[in-house]
């Protein structure tokens, strides 16, 4: 196992992996016994994209995202590095890195791999950007599949039993 999957692969950061996919499995159950306590019609999604630039063969995607105060969202695992842009608003966010918290004006980087819970604090417009070969709307199950991974397995890192981790075994 080579040492950056090893670091991936810490039993504090597959807890917290375990632990949100957990919460993230709660929040769809709630959903799906009383769909009134899903907040999804209140948060605004839309998509933008530069043209593709013919020397890097890739566009820019930003997706601007509207989140309600008091609300709480679970994300995707991203396959890349990408940029977040807090425009308006503060939030609270859990990752297997721990705990932040965001106040706008804010820019960051994400990590490959990242997954996060995150509490509005307050409204929140949360912009991400990303590297994409496809720009259009059309496009967007595409794009999801180049830039979003379907488990943490796709990418080295596990979520199932932590015994064994960094045993050497």
């Amino acid at each position: 196992m080579s040492n950056d999957i090893e670091k991936a692969n810490t039993p504090e950061k597959v807890k917290f992996r375990q632990s949100v996919l957990g919460l993230q499995d709660w929040m769809v159950q709630q959903v799906e016994a009383d769909p009134a306590k899903s907040i999804l019609k209140d948060c605004e999604l839309a998509h933008f994209f530069t043209p593709i630039d013919s020397k890097y063969g890739c566009c820019a995607y930003a997706r601007p995202f509207l989140m309600p105060q008091g609300s709480v969202v679970i994300g995707k695992i991203h396959k890349h590095q990408h940029l977040n842009f807090i425009m308006v608003g503060k939030v609270s966010v859990a990752t297997e890195f721990g705990k932040k918290y965001f106040q706008a004006p804010c820019i960051f980087v994400s990590e490959a791999g990242l997954k996060r819970a995150v509490y509005a604090e307050t409204d929140v417009l949360w912009v991400t950007v990303h590297l994409t070969k496809y720009n259009t709307e059309a496009d967007l199950d595409k794009i999801e599949d180049e830039i979003i991974a379907k488990n943490y397995e796709e990418l080295g890192m596990i979520t199932g039993d932590t015994h064994q981790i960094g045993e050497g075994k």
